[in-house]
């Protein structure tokens, strides 16, 4: 028989795992959210009828309790929890914040709990866009070694890939996650105010660079970086470079220097690559050299 889970958090995570892990063969005991209008939409989509504003009222019976909440609450409500003896001894606590390690939960430890962390490494935008993606996804996963065999079945369960990270390195890992899935917006934002300044509006610039963009990741994953690499840095083409910066330059010099410190680090790719020579790769830091003493240059000989 499967363990008894509580989903303490009904934002969009927690139904989602709620419903997977049902499906799974999983009891859900119950769920509970800060108000009870929360907890019986999570109750109704899940398919379960015992919901809750108190966690205490289904956490002591559970095996798994998921801690889905707000990060900024993850400890909060682990620790109300735990105060006042609502784990159960050997029971296992997890949180599914992608930024926080386990060790928040470390209260639950006065019960005699296991702690661990498990999250999926998507965006969703809505519960029922959590439940099509899910399967398949990545789960990063750290905690206590009496948790881990329990978090690998339920990534299992939930057709889902491991990704196990330590503890100490939670924070980078989720650095990592968000230069991939949050600065992506911020260069497509680059490129589309850079097609603004002639005129080309930022849905037309987007329809036109869509392709471009697919391309380009499917070249990451086809022959990986740096060898996915092209264009005039890759090329070493220092005059087509200096064209852009003036061009910048004279219409947003906020946009330039974006440019030019993403610029700067693609001539290291470029040279891993083995495409852009060191006498090329020295006349274009000397030309995007910014006021950032990280980007100081270095005269290779």
């Amino acid at each position: 028989m499967k363990p008894k889970i509580a989903i303490v958090g009904c934002g969009i995570v927690g139904p989602a795992l709620g419903k997977l892990l049902s499906q799974s063969g999983y009891g859900i005991i119950g769920v509970a959210s800060r108000t009870l209008a929360s907890a019986e939409r999570a109750a109704h989509f899940i398919g379960i009828n015992n919901y809750t504003d108190d966690p205490l009222y289904i956490s002591k019976n559970a095996d798994i309790i998921f801690i889905t909440t707000p990060d900024s609450v993850i400890k909060e409500v682990c620790e109300k929890i735990a105060y006042s003896r609502g784990f159960s001894s050997d029971s296992i606590v997890i949180h599914c914040s992608g930024a926080l390690p386990s060790e928040i939960l470390s209260s639950a430890h006065t019960c005699r709990a296991y702690i661990a962390s498990l999250h999926p490494l998507q965006s969703f935008a809505s519960v029922e866009d959590a439940l099509k993606i899910i399967p398949g996804s990545y789960f990063s996963f750290e905690g206590d070694k009496k948790a881990v065999p329990i978090l690998k079945q339920i990534i299992k369960d939930l057709e889902g890939i491991e990704l196990e990270i330590p503890t100490e390195g939670k924070a980078l890992y989720h650095a990592a996650a968000s230069v991939a899935s949050n600065f992506l917006i911020t260069l497509m934002d680059l490129a589309l105010n850079i097609c603004s300044l002639i005129g080309v509006s930022k849905s037309n610039a987007f329809k036109a660079l869509l392709p471009l963009i697919q391309g380009s990741l499917k070249n990451i994953e086809s022959v990986g970086i740096p060898a996915a690499l092209t264009g005039p840095i890759a090329r070493g083409d220092v005059e087509i470079v200096k064209s852009h910066i003036a061009s910048l330059e004279s219409e947003d010099s906020r946009l330039c220097h974006l440019y030019k410190i993403l610029a700067l680090h693609t001539i290291d790719i470029a040279l891993a690559k083995g495409t852009l020579k060191q006498d090329k790769a020295h006349e274009l830091r000397s030309i995007l050299s910014t006021s950032d003493p990280r980007y100081k240059i270095q005269d290779t000989g």
